[in-house]
């Protein structure tokens, strides 16, 4: 195993154990599964059931352990497997993910490349667009377009709850479309002003005044100098930020009512269902230490200097 392999084991091992102490520390579940009315005797059966009458690194190690093999546990409320209400979820938020992302690279690295590059009334309208949409909190955004678009224009549904009634995210496009853009609408323009910082700078330098002197087009100058060099942050930031949208769609699916994943963490932590909701903040976790770790990787080939 390489360093950069046992730095995920060791960041992924310290995550789940302050994953599992934060979410262990809060009150008694036995007592708060089962109400006020439980007698001792089932709130020792409950404790006994689930383990929690073992002391916390055994009990810590046990969940380790059984989440390395895929047993997740099982939950507090209904006792059914946890990946079994986590799973329908998280395949319907993973689209709604790739779409945002997908969006948010589509807008902003192009409008970037055009503010950085052209500036004048171009860049200044892009900046003051930019920075009003970001002034905007995500669920007044999400509300205004569901007004605009669903209320009065009756483009998309009101109702994003029908994403979990059919057989495949491309037959509810529609219930994804307005979740995925007011998720994408503040990383659009974080990497749009990221982007057009970089080629701004990037711009700037010898070699790209070089290009455009021996007579190159901007086109190309910007494709082939500008966009690689001035790609590498921009390539972290989104990366990142496909981990960020997983743990991030809260606001967004409470807004339109759709049934993923950031919807059932809400309703997990409102149940006090703590399997559960450890196992969605280990997923997400997981999958930004990866991300991460890919992103950097990602990086390092972009960049020749770090590549050499």
């Amino acid at each position: 195993m390489g360093s950069a392999g046992v730095k995920l084991v060791v960041t992924l091992l310290a995550v789940s154990a302050l994953v599992f102490a934060l979410t262990e520390a809060p009150g008694d579940p036995a007592k708060r599964t089962l109400g006020a009315g439980a007698t001792p005797t089932q709130l020792a059966l409950f404790r006994h059931e689930y383990g929690l009458d073992k002391p916390f690194l055994t009990r810590y190690a046990d969940w380790l352990g059984n989440a390395v093999q895929g047993d997740l546990g099982r939950t507090y409320v209904t006792n059914v497997p946890v990946w079994s209400v986590i799973r329908p979820r998280l395949t319907r938020s993973l689209p709604l993910v790739a779409m945002a992302w997908l969006l948010m690279a589509l807008v902003g690295i192009p409008l970037g490349l055009l503010a950085g590059l052209r500036g004048g009334r171009i860049d200044a309208a892009l900046s003051a667009g930019s920075l009003g949409l970001v002034a905007v909190p995500e669920f007044v955004a999400g509300t205004l377009l569901l007004a605009l678009f669903a209320v009065r224009l009756h483009w998309v549904p009101a109702n994003s709850a029908q994403a979990g009634l059919v057989s495949s995210p491309l037959h509810a496009l529609p219930a994804y479309l307005l979740p995925a853009v007011t998720v994408a609408l503040v990383g659009a323009v974080h990497t749009m002003r990221l982007t057009r910082a970089n080629a701004r700078d990037v711009a700037a330098q010898p070699y790209v005044r070089a290009a455009t002197l021996r007579g190159l087009s901007p086109r190309r100058t910007a494709l082939r100098h500008v966009l690689p060099n001035a790609a590498p942050p921009v390539v972290s930031s989104l990366a990142l930020r496909i981990a960020a949208l997983l743990g991030g769609m809260v606001v967004a699916e409470s807004v339109f009512g759709f049934p993923g994943l950031g919807q059932l963490l809400v309703e997990s932590a409102q149940s006090g269902d703590v399997p559960v909701v450890q196992a969605i903040v280990l997923i997400v976790a997981a999958a930004y230490v990866v991300v991460n770790l890919l992103a950097d990787t990602v990086v390092g080939r972009l960049t020749p200097r770090r590549r050499a």
